[in-house]
């Protein structure tokens, strides 16, 4: 046990609060973690700490540069984390910048920049010389120097489009977001009260959700009136306030104030996306501001965690909740020399840094504020060596997963290269208007929510989800509504005769209501499934799966934590591994045409299908129905299958009309499956072409033509054979791992 002895008066309690936290973990020196605070009287107070070395001194400086508790406690935590080789980290000469307007380090390559990531200095901040220097020395103490800097005006910010580059997502949803059933719910939990109605005389259901720009588009407010209230209410408020009146963060990037003013649309309330998005890039674009853009790269041998450099070395979003020892934290206690242009703190609007939040946000702010190229950054090249292309990351800003809009560079938030690439993997890359079934499903959360709470509160009853099309977020305009009701099935729950499940007709819409008893509901989300030598046909393992996975749609009340904790043991479950190789041979099978000649199309078709029903039962969301195997395919992140799925079932890119036609011919067969066929209406009508033919042409699959009059189609099959073999294969060694 090691202790650091600190000469001078100090508030015990705030410096105990302040060290809770542990300094240390795993990263530089080993394992240091703070185990006491022990006052000695007035005069001395002793922190001990795990670790080896000789005990140290301090005394707070006469007069303080801050609070001399704060002063201790950033002082402490910036000697824990201070790795060995510090004095071989060093930024010499970084403070030229602001001279030059660039600046590179002596020993910095050209070529394979480390770019760890970068650490902005936002515009109406005072970057001072003697900034840089402290920065560069807090660079040093975690294992990490300056590789680059840049100095940009507010005028190059808004000639490079860096300012809408650097918030991209938080820009995408205020230009033209939608809200998905996940975030209509997140924002019902928040304003469904009565004080919301007292406070704007309507119910959020009834108001609309406007992007910001939209607003600005449509002239109902003015961007000067936008700014003012948007930073007034955060201000009073905070960033997510958990108030009607004030911003609240529903989803990746993702925040909404309500607005309502006398003078702009008589007087009614609007629900804003990002209402703050046009000040914050007005404030990185204007003439007068600058910002200064720093290149970080690990220099040491052993440097901190990168999630470490988040939370120690840059500090939480709001200054006021940050750590001593990090800049934001620092900034606002005086410790370190950052404040605005006029001399105001930072604060929540204007935290005054940015610190990239991980490898992907790493490799988007190296091509914002300095044009190099993913792959040639180290997070890039780690990336690549997980098996992900780091320039198709940058493509699209989410991932859309089971119907649930991620923000990429949220999702990666914290993870190494390797736990970021398994996550990109989980979905589709997606723009944020890019849900065709929003409106529908947001139009039945609405009609949920409301029936959720005589549902939810009845006897009995411990949670309600909202499942089916609507709890992915792809409803079509004639969707049903499925809720499920979990309830205990004991004698406490007050219904004897509570029916298994029910019917009824909403607004138009038909809601179906099933009861499930806890208990049933954790025998059917218990895993793993039978031994292979018990294993029951591939088939019924399917159903299984499926009525598990519904447990994984959107709660709408969850008190106890009951459907969280369902969707974990749903998402475990696996299918017997050799029951997924009997698929996969069948899959082999078919492509290899009778005897080792040529397969014909129905054959193609049939594997192509059952390769990516082996797919997606291997995996949440699991196989549901045929309707929706293309966008789950795309939702886990394999549009190879998607591709080779539509190629085998010569799908394409069709036009309306194309579609209505397959629809004519496929109505006229008599084999046709008019489950399949009505779903492929409704995937029409729900701007889903390519989704609605090959649902069209699968609902007609007894009467298919086995091949192309022509010939000139099938000439193909040798080619999409072999690459359906090479793909089972694939997803053989991926259920293998």
């Amino acid at each position: 046990m090691t202790s650091i002895t600190i000469s001078g008066a100090l508030d015990h309690g705030l410096l105990r609060e302040w060290l809770r936290d542990p300094a240390g973990g795993p990263g530089a020196g080993g394992t240091v973690a703070v185990t006491g605070v022990r006052g000695r009287g007035p005069a001395g107070t002793a922190v001990l700490f795990e670790g080896t070395g000789p005990d140290l001194a301090l005394t707070v400086p006469d007069p303080p540069p801050c609070d001399p508790t704060w002063w201790t406690a950033a002082t402490v935590r910036r000697r824990l984390r201070r790795v060995p080789d510090t004095a071989a980290c060093a930024s010499p000469g970084l403070e030229s910048v602001l001279r030059t307007g660039g600046w590179r380090h002596p020993d910095a390559s050209g070529e394979r920049p480390g770019a760890d990531g970068v650490l902005l200095f936002k515009p109406g901040m005072e970057v001072t010389a003697a900034a840089l220097r402290e920065l560069g020395d807090r660079l040093a103490e975690c294992g990490y120097r300056a590789e680059r800097a840049r100095m940009l005006p507010g005028r190059e910010i808004t000639d490079l489009g860096a300012a809408a580059a650097h918030y991209r997502p938080h820009t995408e949803l205020a230009r033209r977001g939608v809200l998905t059933a996940e975030e209509r719910i997140a924002l019902l939990r928040v304003y469904d009260r009565p004080g919301f109605r007292a406070r704007f005389g309507a119910r959020p259901q009834d108001l609309d959700v406007v992007p910001a720009y939209r607003l600005l588009a449509e002239e109902r407010v003015t961007a000067g009136e936008l700014e003012k209230w948007s930073t007034a209410s955060a201000e009073l408020r905070g960033l997510d306030s958990g108030a009607v009146d004030g911003p609240n963060e529903i989803g990746d990037c993702l925040f909404v104030n309500v607005f309502q003013d006398a003078a702009s649309s008589g007087g009614e309330a609007v629900i804003v996306v990002n209402p703050h998005m046009p000040g914050v890039l007005a404030q990185l674009e204007r003439p007068g501001n600058s910002a200064v853009a720093v290149l970080v790269s690990a220099a040491g041998g052993r440097p901190l965690p990168w999630k470490r450099m988040r939370r120690e070395f840059c500090g939480a979003t709001d200054p006021a909740r940050a750590l001593p020892g990090s800049l934001r934290g620092d900034a606002l206690a005086g410790l370190f020399p950052l404040r605005g242009t006029t001399g105001e703190p930072v604060r929540r609007t204007n935290n005054g840094v940015h610190l990239s939040n991980g490898v992907v946000e790493a490799m988007h702010d190296t091509l914002t504020w300095f044009g190099i190229a993913p792959e040639r950054t180290a997070p890039g090249r780690r990336l690549a060596r997980a098996g992900t292309d780091p320039a198709a990351v940058l493509t699209r800003p989410f991932l859309e997963v089971s119907g649930r809009r991620r923000a990429v560079a949220t999702l990666t938030d914290g993870l190494d290269a390797e736990d970021a690439a398994r996550a990109l993997a989980t979905g589709r890359r997606c723009e944020a208007d890019d849900f065709p079934g929003a409106a529908e499903s947001a139009r039945r959360v609405d009609l949920a929510w409301d029936l959720a709470q005589p549902l939810g509160h009845a006897p009995g009853a411990l949670a309600v989800l909202v499942t089916g099309s609507v709890g992915r977020g792809r409803a079509c305009p004639d969707s049903d509504l499925n809720l499920l009701v979990v309830h205990d099935a004991g004698p406490q729950a007050g219904t004897p005769g509570r029916p298994l499940s029910e019917c009824r007709v909403v607004d138009g819409v038909r809601v179906l209501v099933e009861y499930v008893p806890l208990d049933e509901a954790m025998s059917l989300t218990s895993g793993p499934h039978p031994s292979p030598t018990g294993a029951p046909p591939f088939p019924a393992v399917l159903r299984r799966l499926g009525l598990a996975a519904r447990f994984t749609g959107l709660p709408l009340l969850d008190d106890r934590g009951h459907a969280r904790r369902l969707a974990e043991r749903a998402g475990r479950q696996s299918v017997p591994s050799a029951l997924l190789a009997e698929r996969l041979d069948e899959v082999l099978r078919l492509v290899s045409g009778p005897h080792g000649g040529r397969p014909d199309r129905a054959a193609v078709r049939s594997a192509a299908y059952e390769l990516a029903v082996t797919a997606l039962a291997a995996r949440p969301p699991r196989f549901h129905k045929p309707k929706w195997v293309p966008s789950d395919l795309r939702t886990i992140g394999r549009p190879d299958l998607w591709a080779v799925l539509c190629e085998a079932w010569q799908v394409g890119r069709p036009s309306r009309a194309e579609v209505t036609a397959a629809l004519r011919v496929s109505a006229a067969s008599s084999a046709t499956d008019l489950g399949a066929l009505a779903d492929a209406r409704a995937l029409l009508a729900a701007g889903l072409p390519s989704d609605a033919l090959f649902c069209a042409r699968f609902a007609a699959r007894a009467g298919l033509p086995h091949g192309d009059p022509s010939g000139s189609a099938d000439a193909s099959l040798p080619a999409l054979a072999e690459r359906l073999a090479h793909l089972a294969e694939q997803e053989r060694r991926r259920s293998a791992a």
